[in-house]
């Protein structure tokens, strides 16, 4: 049945105040906006509230951060509650409603009245137990955090900021009826930010919000198909994260502790900027036959005006062709060069081979069909293809693959009979780039390419970003990913696929290429093979009173999964 014939799905919003945060309101806007589902009924189940005064450095503080940090979209804007759902029929339920007391009977009637499709708990204020068995599709919350920490609840991405994880986790889970357990519908492993709490919540909670209205939306159009792939998901997708009574914001003598702690990372930062300059440079090693490998890697280190990063090598007879990206800080706009390195180990000066307008970068170079092709990294809003026509300088547009939406690393790849498409790809509100990969398919490299069924096929900062060509090796194929967690391209992820279909994708980190410790390399962001030469682009750190060039090998370390250097599968 077509799910316009349906009718909207009956959803009921738990809530906390007479407001709503704007990441919450537009999730709700979009699903209003597309008639697959309405809020009927709004329960204002406010929050206890301690004293005032033992909290007053934290308020404090979220005021300070959130004015220092402001963004344009801010997901924690208050949308007033009747203005945000005027035909929601609103109830107060007063206080102290969190936890594991009972729903009553008043309650209980109101909700069986109402017909209730899906239940919106996102701040787990009610016992999920009392209203899963009273609503078609359970209990929907946005539990924060790993491992169920209490203090990550009320204070969602604090204590990631304050000690220094380079990650947030959070899920929007549903508490099914008759189980005991909820389980994931979305998993965001989003980058912390190093300095502000405010920034770290906007960038989660417009991924949650989108995630929100996405799944609302599936269910919406094919609710048997949704709950059986509800049913049919991964054990490592169930969390059983405590729902209610989250503990309180830190108290004033935590926040000064706090405090000190980001002053003091504030001041480091602010002293290895003033002492270095950070450059992407390249570095290649020949005899690696595909494998991830360490180092020393000769060095190709650009002038101190510009930055040279995400190297494609091809061979073509005894030479390899290295495109790249090269970048004038001057400008800040990136085009597509040229390095050949002959048969002997040398290297050219680059020479020019793309520019347009707008931003280039991430030269995906490949093979088809008798021709060479790219689909660089654009600033146009499209995925651009272009075949070459005159080897190996002169490149046309051929056509546009994908448009209308901002595509970060475009890596095309025939698998499994079919031509796939991995790129991150900005959602709705979202300031991140790193960490929500989309996939599309295709018969022919030139399309028209369909979106994955499941896009985001995978919401990881550790991992979701592409970092080069998918490679085979003994029948297996591997995905080079970035790890963006600790800092923007700090390391390559490398990661075997278990199942690729329209439906499904699975596939699991075997290793890390990431920087030596005791060399001045701060990342490493791209890895790519053509023969037996492997290239890779390294974040090196000069002094910027610097007078000698840059004569040092590139270094970098091969980590397995468990991040021990002698666990090392085979690749």
């Amino acid at each position: 049945m077509n799910h316009k014939s349906r009718a909207p799905l009956r959803l009921l919003l738990v809530t906390d105040g007479g407001t709503i945060p704007n990441w919450l309101y537009k999730s709700l806007d979009a699903v209003e906006g597309s008639k697959v589902a309405t809020v009927v009924l709004a329960l204002h189940a406010a929050r206890r509230e301690g004293r005032k005064l033992p909290r007053l450095l934290f308020s404090l503080y979220e005021r300070v951060d959130r004015y220092l940090f402001r963004s344009e979209a801010d997901a924690l804007a208050p949308i007033d509650l009747q203005s945000a759902l005027p035909t929601c029929r609103v109830v107060n339920l007063g206080h102290a409603l969190a936890g594991s007391q009972p729903v009553n009977t008043a309650l209980v009637r109101a909700l069986e009245e109402e017909h209730i499709d899906v239940v919106l708990d996102p701040f787990c204020l009610l016992p999920d137990a009392g209203l899963a068995d009273l609503s078609t599709y359970g209990v929907w919350s946005v539990p924060f955090g790993h491992g169920g920490d209490p203090r990550t609840q009320s204070t969602p991405a604090f204590w990631e900021v304050i000690e220094g994880r380079p990650s947030t986790e959070t899920r929007l889970c549903v508490h099914w009826k008759g189980s005991d357990s909820k389980r994931a519908l979305y998993v965001s492993v989003a980058p912390t930010d190093r300095r502000s709490v405010s920034r770290s919540q906007n960038h989660v909670y417009w991924k949650i919000s989108a995630a929100l209205a996405r799944n609302i939306q599936s269910l919406a159009e094919d609710p048997d198909a949704f709950v059986e792939r509800l049913k049919e998901s991964a054990p490592g997708d169930v969390t059983n994260s405590p729902s209610g009574a989250p503990a309180g914001a830190p108290g004033n003598l935590a926040m000064l502790r706090a405090g000190t702690r980001l002053a003091r990372r504030y001041a480091s930062d602010k002293w290895t900027r003033a002492l270095y300059r950070e450059q992407w440079a390249l570095g290649y090693q020949r005899g690696g036959n595909g494998r991830p490998v360490t180092g020393p890697f000769q060095t190709l280190m650009p002038p101190r005006d510009r930055y040279w990063a995400d190297p494609f090598p091809i061979q073509v007879g005894s030479d390899y062709y290295i495109f790249h990206e090269e970048l004038l800080f001057s400008t800040g706009k990136g085009s597509i060069v040229l390095t050949v390195v002959d048969d002997r180990g040398s290297p050219a000066r680059p020479v020019p081979v793309l520019e347009k307008e707008y931003h280039l970068s991430y030269p995906f170079v490949f093979q088809w069909d008798g021709d060479f092709f790219m689909t660089p990294q654009t600033a146009s809003h499209e995925v651009e293809l272009y075949r070459c026509v005159n080897f190996p300088s002169r490149w046309r547009l051929e056509r546009v693959l994908l448009s209308g939406l901002t595509a970060f690393d475009p890596t095309p790849a025939f698998l499994f009979g079919r031509w796939w498409l991995f790129a991150t790809v900005l959602t709705y509100g979202a300031a991140g780039t790193h960490d929500e990969l989309h996939l599309f398919y295709a018969d022919s490299p030139l399309g028209p390419w369909t979106p994955h069924r499941n896009n985001p096929i995978k919401s990881d900062v550790r991992s979701a970003r592409p970092a080069g060509r998918i490679f085979e090796n003994d029948r297996q194929f591997y995905r080079p990913a970035q790890d963006c967690s600790k800092r923007y391209g700090y390391a390559v992820s490398i990661n075997r696929i278990l199942q690729l279909d329209p439906e499904t994708y699975r596939e699991v980190e075997v290793e890390k290429i990431v920087p030596n410790g005791e060399s001045k390399v701060a990342g490493v962001h791209t890895f790519n093979v053509a023969g037996d030469m492997t290239v890779i682009d390294c974040l090196v750190r000069r002094k910027k009173l610097w007078t000698d060039p840059w004569s040092r090998p590139l270094h970098v370390d091969r980590v397995g999964h468990h991040g021990s250097h002698d666990s090392r599968p085979s690749l």
